[in-house]
């Protein structure tokens, strides 16, 4: 193959045909309907820092192979999840006495020494101030979207894109990062491993898998205990007069989800990302009927909301929101817009695996969630910037993964030894 590779900073000069053929089989987060909504967003408001977004480009011959979106930023300010900085070094010290309250006679000491070095990192320019992130924004993926061919082709594609993020990288003087790849992309986590990149854990995101042929099976997988339990958060929904109907048509109501998004995540402070009223817009329009909204009523009132995208076998509860006074997230309003209304949604579709997001795996794996890993890779433009941070990212993630693992990791029973068996807190 005589591959070509350009960087561009939108797809405006790529028709629908082209991209329809080359994200067929990739995700929702790389889909085309997704990719022209981020070429129509300012997304610096939307992450909290400032960033370029670029697209690798493949072709054979003329005809397009592969797209890769990334972003460039070197912003102190933007979301935890696009920074090295901040994901690396400042975000996880205070969950981690919040994950494991027993680390707090001894954290203080870790704080202070990640803290030194990170100043050290810094003075030592060793990139630690930006990088380059191959990742689609306003997800928690990156990846690949590679046109049909067969996999000695898809390789190519693969190191092609590899080598130009490279180049970036070089051009840029910062680190490279692939992020968010899910386990089992197993082309493309041997292609960053066999360009050299450097493996490290992210997180566990939730899976729910959903072969149902209606809600009552999903039930069904559990105990008595646990049903009842299910059914009881259910009927006190019910009971409180709130009412549930999917709609594709959501747009209209951005002025509602903004509320309800912002107080609901607000209340884990400003580290996420925003979704002022016009962004429900343009979900609603350039994803069309891949994007859907389980809207909770009481009355004429809006109360709560789950946005959900699908794509193939695949539903991804992509945010929710609700009123203050619904509580925590064990909040009979949480478990339905979370679990319950995106199941029977799941099944109506025939969808085969419900994407939950990353955060409160006990609460999820108690529904049958599974901890499922997500990996980045790194790459440094020199020897002294990986010869720096590399071992500490490496430590960082064999002890992130080694302590998530504890959180999700189902709990044995004599009855099952599955997570269906231990019931709710």
């Amino acid at each position: 193959m005589r591959l070509t590779t350009t960087i561009c900073t939108s797809l405006d000069a790529v028709d629908d045909a082209e991209l329809d053929d080359v994200t067929a089989e990739a995700d929702v987060f790389l889909d085309r309907r997704w990719l022209r909504m981020l070429d129509t967003l300012d997304l610096a408001p939307l992450v909290r820092g400032e960033l370029s977004l670029r697209y690798v480009l493949v072709r054979e011959g003329t005809r397009l192979i592969a797209v890769c979106p990334f972003l460039v930023t070197r912003s102190r300010s933007i979301y935890y999840h696009y920074s090295l900085e901040k994901f690396f070094f400042v975000s996880w010290q205070d969950e981690l006495v919040r994950m494991n309250p027993e680390s707090a006679r001894w954290s203080q000491w870790v704080v202070r020494a990640v803290n030194a070095y990170r100043a050290f990192a810094r003075a030592a320019r060793s990139g630690i101030d930006g990088w380059v992130l191959a990742a689609s924004p306003l997800s928690y993926r990156g990846g690949i979207a590679v046109a049909p061919v067969d996999p000695a082709a898809v390789q190519e594609a693969h190191r092609a894109v590899l080598d130009a993020l490279k180049e970036e990288a070089q051009r840029e003087r910062l680190p490279l990062c692939f992020y968010g790849v899910d386990a089992e992309r197993a082309e493309l986590r041997r292609s960053l491993r066999g360009s050299g990149f450097d493996e490290v854990f992210l997180v566990y995101d939730n899976r729910l898998d959903t072969e149902l042929k209606a809600f009552d099976d999903y039930l069904a997988r559990f105990r008595s205990k646990e049903r009842k339990s299910f059914r009881r958060d259910m009927r006190m929904v019910g009971e409180a007069g709130v009412q549930f109907t999917v709609t594709p048509d959501f747009g209209s109501l951005g002025g509602d989800f903004e509320r309800l998004y912002e107080t609901t995540y607000s209340k884990y402070g400003e580290e996420h990302f925003r979704h002022p009223e016009s962004f429900w817009a343009r979900l609603e329009r350039h994803l069309g009927p891949r994007a859907e909204a389980i809207v909770a009523r009481n009355g004429s009132t809006v109360v709560g909301f789950a946005s959900i995208l699908h794509k193939g076998d695949d539903l991804w509860v992509y945010r929710i929101g609700r009123t203050d006074d619904q509580g925590q997230d064990d909040s009979p309003l949480y478990f339905s817009l979370v679990f319950y209304e995106p199941i029977k949604r799941a099944v109506a579709l025939g969808a085969k695996r419900i994407w939950l997001s990353g955060g409160t795996w006990k609460t999820k794996r108690r529904r049958g969630a599974v901890g499922h890993p997500l990996y980045s890779y790194m790459w440094f433009p020199s020897s002294w910037s990986r010869a720096l941070l590399m071992p500490y990212l490496s430590l960082f993630s064999q002890i992130s993964h080694a302590e998530m693992t504890k959180v999700v990791a189902p709990p044995s029973t004599p009855e099952t030894g599955s997570p269906e068996a231990s019931g709710d807190a």
